[in-house]
């Protein structure tokens, strides 16, 4: 698999898509969702600020967008997250190493975005950046298939842990400051657009109104100084060849 990628293009997000959708395919992932962002910390649940993703249905994408936006009741593996990312090393957890299954199915943020969109099992392979920032790697599994074995896990942590472009190389600059004074909704919105997504493919990923989400968009351009989506993405991105 690897060298299958290492003889593609140089440009990093083609590599990066085909090293993690190789990789979900090896451990019998249903979907995977990849993102850079940042624990809050105060709530300590995840800031979300670019994705990309594979195997997910637009209901699916949407859930775990939201999940980390509701304060009222967060996600039970989010403070475990948190303290492995404050600790500064990678690491690859499933979700029964993160919360017990007593508390993960009577979690209504569990209940809500995941196991409602016929997602159960998890496994995340994370890797902490400066302050609290971190590039991470969800795998999921369908409601109706087992969990993740430690030999999956274990295979995920050597293949994550050795590539290290699939993590630090060509991401958008945190931008922490900036990013992190959108609230909720309009972090959502900027991830779908640095990942190419016009105003009604995420009307209808996020179930709102093109004249919602084109209120949202006019905010995010107007709080980074641009005026276009493709401006936008060039704030963000780096040049994207990936180191060796």
């Amino acid at each position: 698999m690897l060298g299958d990628i290492a003889i593609q293009s140089d440009s990093l997000n083609p590599k990066r898509r085909l090293l993690i959708s190789g990789l979900a395919e090896l451990v019998e992932a249903d979907g995977w969702l990849w993102t850079i962002g940042r624990i809050d910390p105060e709530s300590q649940a995840p800031m979300q600020m670019d994705i990309r993703y594979g195997g997910l249905t637009d209901h699916q994408l949407a859930a775990l967008l939201d999940s980390p936006s509701d304060t009222k009741c967060p996600s039970p593996c989010d403070p475990s997250l948190a303290t492995l990312v404050a600790g500064g090393r990678h690491f690859v957890r499933t979700r029964q190493q993160l919360v017990d299954d007593d508390i993960w199915y009577n979690n209504a943020n569990a209940q809500t975005y995941f196991l409602e969109h016929g997602i159960d099992h998890c496994m995340y392979a994370i890797t902490p950046r400066s302050e609290l920032g971190f590039s991470g790697i969800g795998f999921f599994r369908h409601a109706d298939r087992p969990s993740f074995t430690e030999r999956q896990r274990q295979m995920v942590e050597t293949v994550t842990g050795e590539v290290k472009w699939l993590y630090e190389c060509g991401t958008p600059a945190l931008r922490g400051a900036d990013t992190e004074k959108l609230t909720p909704r309009l972090r959502s919105v900027l991830a779908l657009l640095l990942d190419g997504n016009l105003c009604k493919q995420i009307a209808e990923l996020l179930h709102l109104s093109p004249h919602t989400v084109k209120g949202y968009i006019r905010d995010i351009y107007r709080h980074f100084g641009v005026k276009s989506q493709l401006a936008l993405i060039r704030h963000f991105r780096q040049k994207e060849t990936p180191s060796a």
